[in-house]
């Protein structure tokens, strides 16, 4: 009984938290027409988030994460070297809302949204005995 109480309750406490699904591109080379790409997905049953970022060398890219209010809630800046960036974002402190990835070179910007939920947890069915 006690094995089954605290299965249930960990599918409940697993089940509270939900994050959208965000199309999953892997990055790929910049074309001659852009001067960067961007991949982004969630990482299975957490609440983190990978951005990759495929750029040509001597470029900056600035990386902002948005809330719905539109304001930023964190911004990082790349080595002007690199030509890939691979970032893992923790979302869990984030309040329910929509934010979006807005990733620029100061041309170009690529804009990703995605929502996060939480759900509350559903009561669990049980059947019942009762002796007269």
């Amino acid at each position: 009984m006690k094995k089954l109480t605290k299965t249930l309750a960990l599918a409940l406490v697993a089940s509270m938290f939900s994050l959208a699904t965000v199309n999953a591109a892997e990055p790929t080379k910049p074309s001659e027409n852009k001067a960067f790409e961007v991949g982004m997905y969630r990482i299975v049953n957490t609440m983190n988030m990978k951005v990759l970022v495929e750029k040509t060398a001597g470029t900056v890219i600035e990386i902002r994460l948005k809330n719905n209010r539109n304001e930023t809630v964190y911004t990082e800046t790349t080595n002007k070297k690199a030509t890939s960036v691979n970032k893992k974002f923790n979302l869990e402190g984030l309040e329910d809302g929509k934010y979006t990835f807005e990733i620029s070179n100061g041309k170009e910007t690529i804009v990703k949204e995605f929502e996060l939920s939480t759900t509350k947890p559903k009561p669990a069915d049980y059947r019942s005995i009762a002796l007269k």
